[in-house]
Parts: C-alpha cells; structure tokens; sequence
C-alpha cells in the first residue's frame, strides 16, 4: 500500500538524484522534505491497478520480485566466495551453497510463471537496460556515482539546476 509507494519514491529520488532518471524526480517538496514528483509518478503507475485484475497485478510483481531474489543471492556468491575468497567450511556453507539452493528454489518457481509474466518483465528489463545505456553512452562510460556521502546536504543536489556545477 502507501508504505510500498513511498519506498518506491524514495528509490526513484535517489535515482534522480543520481543521475540515472530525470532530475525531477529528486526535488524535494519545500514544507514536507519528502519525493513529491517520485510520489506523483508512482501514483499514478498505481493508477493502473484499477484497470487491471489482481492475477495480472501478481504476475507483474512476481517477476520482479523472483528477478531480484535471484540476483541477491548470485551477488552474494560473487561478492563473498569468489571477491572476498571466503572459503573456510562455514563460509562455502554460507556463501556458496544456501545461495545455490536459494537460486535454484527461485530458477524453479520462475517456471511457474505465465507466459504475460515473461512478457512484461523482459519488456521492463528493456526499457531499464535502454535507459541505463542512454545515461552511458551506449554502455562506454561509467554509470553516474552513488552518492553515499553525509557530509554532503542533499538540497544541494536537489536544488542544482540541470547543468549546474554541484559542489
């Protein structure tokens, strides 16, 4: 509900902020400090929901969700066995093979999904990969910088006009 499209905002304002979607959607609103613009676009993506029926609505999340389930669990291997070289028997345990099994539990629920559910999820999955390559230059420059900074207030990233220098 209102708790999941305010995360979501959040994500977009971040992801504004960023650089990887509009600057629009990192303005903060003036009084209240939260992601009006990320707010008003989420809501009316929401909008959708009374178009559609809740089978579709399940499908369209659960690709999403498997999606990234899958990934977390691959990072985890990439990140912590191979990156990391933990390789002692608890770390193989807990770095290898539950994240194998956990991929593996997600790789068999995806063949469970309906034909509509592959359908939009590749669709948005082309869209995000088109968008990413339009902010790289076709994938031959970095992706723009998180900004994980506290030292930094956010208003100046917010309230920087497009072009302008940002501190």
């Amino acid at each position: 509900g209102t708790s999941a499209q305010m995360s979501v905002s959040r994500v977009l304002f971040a992801m504004g902020r960023d650089g990887m979607l509009p600057r629009a959607m990192a303005k903060l609103h003036p009084r209240f400090r939260t992601p009006y613009v990320a707010a008003l676009v989420v809501s009316t993506f929401s909008l959708v929901a009374l178009f559609i029926t809740l089978d579709a609505a399940v499908y369209m999340i659960n690709f999403g969700a498997l999606f990234a389930f899958g990934m977390v669990n691959l990072a985890v291997i990439k990140y912590f066995f191979f990156e990391k070289k933990q390789r002692s028997g608890a770390a193989v345990l807990r770095y290898l093979v539950l994240p194998l099994i956990g991929f593996g539990f997600v790789a068999w629920l995806f063949t469970s999904l309906a034909l509509f559910t592959y359908v939009l999820g590749v669709s948005w999955l082309l869209v995000g990969v088109v968008i990413y390559g339009l902010r790289t230059n076709w994938f031959r420059k970095a992706p723009p910088a998180l900004q994980f900074d506290e030292k930094t207030p956010i208003t100046e990233f917010v309230e920087a006009a497009p072009g302008e220098a940002r501190a």
